[in-house]
């Protein structure tokens, strides 16, 4: 994990070519479901959503030798108002959502998603956090055994869909 330099995301970094890479990738797993991003604009409109940001959100990048290789983007949830009336616990917990996470593929398995995810429970703990949840496509060969194997999470929750 040397190699990275895990650092707040700026403008003009260039994360959007992990995206799309994350995204090719995604594409050739499951092509229903996922599709390639549009280039036009979408560097600055992703940039935007990542330099863009208050106090309750984190953005970083993975630099490696000046080349931001991969992002992640977390925002922290305080307790609900109404978490006595909710059925699950974690919504009376302050926590952390990770709303993406993109590493470009040359770089997969070299430490920068560790770095990234490692970063973010760090901002978490530091304000009080107690649960840190995400979202993984559930037939990744890749993100699933690098969450539940390599990061230690536990699954929690399944999304079903149904095309109308």
């Amino acid at each position: 994990m040397s190699a990275f330099e895990i650092r707040p995301a700026r403008g003009g970094d260039g994360v959007a070519g992990a995206w799309r890479d994350s995204a090719e990738y995604y594409r050739e797993v499951a092509p229903k479901e996922f599709q390639v991003p549009s280039e036009d604009g979408l560097s600055e409109w992703l940039e935007n959503k990542l330099v863009d940001h208050d106090e309750s959100t984190l953005a970083l990048v993975a630099d490696h030798a000046g080349q931001a290789v991969g992002f992640v983007h977390a925002t922290f949830l305080p307790p609900h108002a109404e978490a006595e009336r909710q059925m699950t616990r974690d919504v009376g917990l302050p926590r952390v959502f990770v709303n993406a996470l993109a590493v470009r593929r040359a770089h997969w398995r070299g430490g920068a998603g560790t770095g990234l995810m490692r970063a973010v429970e760090r901002w978490g703990r530091e304000r009080g956090a107690r649960l840190l949840t995400l979202e993984a496509f559930a037939d990744s060969p890749v993100s699933v055994p690098f969450y539940e194997n390599g990061m230690g999470y536990d699954r929690y929750a399944i999304v079903f869909a149904k095309p109308l």
